[in-house]
């Protein structure tokens, strides 16, 4: 049996699962990204975090187009470092959807130019940059029906 008689059905169903037009009764596809970057261990790491718990998950956690959202740290072995960015949506459009919630917590929750407050958030946003300068991002779609619910 030849390698192309063998790659035709396999490219033909991967094209199905991850084709938005899926035929009906296709498995439930979810899309997942994974941002992974590198946060040194000690103050700086901790300021990284906290910047993202305030300007990141507060508002995913508002964003009706996120369906999950987690921040993860590397736990044990030798890339302590590693720190990576998690979200599922339901769609490849999601992703860049419009979020009003989070537009609105951002407008109300964001100091005034100018002002100490705002410097202190815009000098934790550079230090986040710093880090995440150098991200990896990964697309992944997720078969739902692999999934434990």
């Amino acid at each position: 049996m030849s390698r192309t008689f063998l790659l035709v059905p396999l490219l033909s169903a991967v094209s199905m699962l991850t084709s938005p037009a899926a035929a009906q009764g296709a498995p439930e596809i979810r899309i997942v990204t994974i941002s992974s970057f590198r946060v040194p261990q000690g103050e700086d790491r901790q300021k990284v975090l906290d910047y993202m718990k305030k300007w990141m998950v507060e508002p995913a956690k508002l964003n009706p187009n996120v369906l999950s959202y987690r921040i993860i740290q590397h736990f044990y072995g030798s890339n302590a470092g590693d720190v990576a960015i998690v979200a599922e949506y339901a769609t490849w459009a999601a992703i860049t959807a419009d979020c009003q919630p989070c537009d609105k917590w951002l407008q109300d929750n964001m100091p005034t130019e100018g002002t100490p407050e705002r410097k202190a958030v815009d000098d934790l946003a550079a230090l986040f940059f710093k880090y995440y300068g150098s991200h990896a991002d990964q697309i992944y779609n997720a078969d739902m029906s692999l999934a434990k619910r």
